[in-house]
């Protein structure tokens, strides 16, 4: 199964509209009624200056006054284009949030909402069955799946699920592969020798791995 994921861009709900700093509490919680969320962004003049939440609102002394008068207590989570789903659902469960917001430059460009994250991992799930994962960087030229499943083939393993995500650097992508196996280290040895960059690698029995706790806390993230 090959699964293409322009990750954060194709997150974004076109339903999150922002909320001005100077508009007032009561407004922001008739809209997070609406969109059935609990947070939304603030914003000056496009640039993104926080994430409200409904517990900020109602802490205000008064309701009716404008979301500036809190500033300096909004969370300024957020997350750019180029970062991949599992470190915004790390964000997002960290900071128990029903929306994040995307931002380039300080300026907001959209809002991912928990719904719209859980409806669009189903092909991640595969990954919580046995087997090990490898992550992969290379050039957009050099991408070539027929070659990779050649060389995961001709050492004894079998791609179980697999997605592209974004890269910082624009001719760069970033490829994870699912496997059947645990032990990864003839196939991360083979892979280096096809001059492949190989960022990460863990099986389902590496508790440490960076990118295991990452996997945890989306499986944590679908269970809310």
């Amino acid at each position: 199964m090959f699964v293409k994921l322009m990750l954060t861009e194709k997150l974004i709900d076109i339903n999150i509209i922002p909320i001005s700093k100077n508009d007032s509490g009561l407004r922001a919680i008739t809209i997070m009624e609406q969109l059935n969320i609990n947070h939304l962004p603030v914003i000056d003049k496009k640039k993104f200056i926080g994430i409200v939440s409904e517990d900020d609102i109602w802490n205000m002394n008064n309701q009716k006054s404008s979301l500036g008068s809190i500033i300096k207590k909004l969370n300024k989570t957020h997350v750019s284009i180029e970062q991949d789903v599992f470190e915004i659902v790390k964000l997002v469960n960290e900071h128990n949030l029903t929306m994040i917001p995307v931002v380039n430059n300080n300026i907001y460009i959209g809002g991912i909402t928990h719904k719209k994250i859980i409806k669009s991992l189903a092909s991640i799930v595969a990954m919580q069955s046995d087997g090990g994962v490898i992550i992969l960087e290379m050039n957009k030229n050099n991408y070539s799946m027929t070659e990779m499943a050649q060389i995961i083939e001709s050492n004894n393993a079998k791609i179980l699920s697999s997605y592209i995500s974004d890269h910082h650097e624009k001719s760069m992508l970033k490829v994870t592969l699912k496997l059947n196996i645990k032990e990864l280290a003839p196939i991360v040895q083979a892979f280096e020798r096809y001059n492949y960059i190989v960022t990460a690698h863990y099986n389902s029995g590496e508790k440490s791995d960076n990118l295991k706790e990452r996997y945890d806390s989306l499986m944590r993230y679908l269970n809310i």
